[in-house]
């Protein structure tokens, strides 16, 4: 009797674990990515009135020895699906993975891995990408990137589509928010915590991949706590100034008395400091050596939230409080 209850145990014990470990099924009803849908599915959205589609580019590029050439891939894609979601309308068409001018491709110092494309030819792409969506039926088409280069050509792009779509209905808004915005915001955030501020692959990239990454390492490895980098850029004080500057200048063009471009970088950066240390040259300009996963969560809300405030401001002043022009 005893051996049957200690069978029976084991029995149930094992039923739990495999239960456990049984993967979940797909549903596509749950999905934003139009990849990962059928022509069918996305019909069916359409009709039921899912008809914004975010249009979003990432970039392929170094970001220093310890996170991978995709990161800004990665970052756009996991802030758009997000972004999607919560505005519960919309779908994601596939994340651009290229960008101009990404960190690392240059003439006779280029990294390997980096990819880069020119602006008029990316222009022709988010061109392309925009024209696609409108034939598929969406009627709002939401424009933004994660990487600095190629921001003036979407919003080019955006404008030039909006005029010759607007006739049909269909809008098209570049998301500025969901790149400068929040680079404002989140430095200001390290600035108030006394964390290291900007810098290429340093605390914002590494932190928000460090929340985003599967498993651990797939994103950044573990060398990032102890991996050399750069003493260049600007000190938090000098960046602090200079932001201070910038809002100052915008404030006063808006009211209509601009003042001279230039100053307010509040002293000159570290890599002009002759006392700074030498410099290290693997790609990395800040220090990421503090970086945490829940800082990666503050970051990437404020991406989400910055950019689904700029949609849906943009989209009532387009379409009305109805939402229809």
């Amino acid at each position: 009797m005893k051996q049957i209850i200690v069978f029976a145990g084991a029995l149930a014990l094992c039923s739990s674990s495999a239960l456990a470990q049984t993967p979940r099924t797909f549903n596509p009803k749950d999905t934003v990515e139009l990849e990962l849908l059928t022509h069918s599915e996305v019909t069916e959205r359409l009709h039921n009135g899912t008809t914004s589609v975010l249009v979003v580019a990432g970039g392929t590029e170094e970001r220093g020895p310890h996170t991978v050439l995709g990161g800004h891939t990665i970052m756009a894609h996991y802030r758009a699906v997000q972004i999607a979601k919560r505005l519960g309308n919309a779908l994601v068409a596939p994340v651009l993975p290229f960008v101009p001018a990404p960190t690392g491709l240059r003439e006779g110092t280029n990294t390997p891995g980096a990819i880069g494309i020119s602006p008029e030819v990316f222009k022709q792409v988010v061109l392309a990408e925009i024209d696609s969506m409108a034939m598929s039926g969406f009627k709002d088409i939401y424009v933004m990137g994660d990487h600095g280069g190629g921001q003036p050509e979407m919003k080019a792009a955006s404008a030039e589509m909006d005029e010759k779509l607007a006739p049909k209905g269909v809008h098209v808004y570049y998301i500025a928010d969901f790149y400068q915005k929040t680079h404002d915001d989140v430095d200001m955030y390290m600035y108030e915590h006394k964390l290291p501020i900007g810098g290429h692959g340093a605390m914002m990239e590494t932190s928000e991949e460090l929340y985003e990454e599967p498993v651990p390492g797939m994103y950044v490895r573990p060398t990032y706590k102890t991996v050399p980098f750069d003493p260049t850029g600007q000190t938090p004080e000098q960046w602090k100034a200079a932001r201070d500057a910038r809002m100052a200048r915008e404030a006063a063009a808006a009211a209509g008395t601009p003042q001279p471009a230039g100053g307010g970088r509040g002293g000159r950066g570290r890599a002009n400091d002759p006392n700074a240390a030498p410099r290290v040259n693997n790609g990395l300009t800040g220090d990421p050596h503090p970086a945490t996963k829940e800082i990666g969560k503050v970051v990437a809300e404020f991406g989400i939230n910055n950019s689904i405030a700029e949609i849906k401001k943009l989209t009532a002043e387009k379409r009305g409080a109805s939402g229809r022009d």
